[in-house]
């Protein structure tokens, strides 16, 4: 079912990982993508390679979202090369562990800019940009933002202001036929779980808390993306929807 067919979305940090999974089950429901990257130009393109052979349609569009030129000049590219914006997924950010006594203003500084920065001024070009009858924002945030895990405030802080964002953003633009949403992964098995250093003995302390018996993979999140971009969800807004398989804390 190409339940998205004519749409246009814009997918930021798409070209590995949950970004790549959500860009690519937007474009089997219908969608033209636009695959945002900001240092993995190869995977990007192998992406939009594997979303054209299936028949549908990508770009692939350079730009470091926590640069708020940048964010306003990649929704221009967008609707310039695939003509509309209806759906934009905030997906790119970047994750640094350290207990309080080892964070420093450099650790700071990085994760807001990407995390929240880049979310909220992608946002802010995007909504101009969405057309009459409305669109659909859509927010990656974590479940360490309801769930505490030492050694993650830093990290936990930013996603918190997501989910802030996410609920403010919902009652701001709901006028304009415009939800917001957002998605709130577990441990899910990535390039940036294995970079963290989580070995098998961790992972299996994680799989025995998880009610569903395995770590999430970046499908089961863009199952939920792409639910909420859909017109099923049309009446659904404000909300953070937890993609964990009801992992106990």
């Amino acid at each position: 079912m190409h339940t998205l067919e004519g749409q246009v979305a814009l997918v930021t940090g798409a070209a590995r990982g949950i970004g790549a999974a959500i860009a690519e089950r937007l474009a089997a429901d219908g969608a033209a993508v636009a695959i945002n990257y900001s240092t993995s130009l190869a995977d990007a393109r192998s992406l939009a390679d594997r979303i054209v052979s299936r028949g549908g349609r990508a770009t692939v569009i350079q730009a470091d979202v926590s640069d708020p030129s940048q964010a306003e000049a990649l929704v221009d590219a967008t609707v310039g090369e695939l003509g509309r914006l209806d759906i934009l997924v905030n997906n790119a950010g970047t994750s640094s562990f350290a207990p309080i006594a080892a964070v420093d203003e450099a650790h700071v500084r990085s994760q807001f800019a990407l995390n929240v920065n880049g979310p909220l001024f992608t946002t802010r070009a995007a909504v101009s940009r969405f057309p009459d009858t409305g669109g659909r924002v859509i927010n990656v945030s974590s479940l360490v933002a309801r769930r505490a895990l030492a050694g993650t405030s830093v990290y936990a802080a930013t996603k918190s202001a997501l989910d802030a964002l996410t609920r403010v953003w919902a009652v701001e633009l709901g006028p304009k036929a415009i939800t917001v949403n957002a998605v709130a992964p577990g441990p899910i098995e990535t390039d940036m779980m294995r970079r963290a250093g989580i070995g098998d003995d961790v992972k299996q302390a994680m799989i025995a808390r998880t009610p569903l018996g395995r770590l999430g993979t970046p499908s089961d999140v863009a199952d939920t993306v792409a639910f909420l971009a859909s017109p099923d969800a049309r009446w659904i807004t404000g909300q953070v929807i937890e993609t964990s398989g009801g992992i106990n804390p």
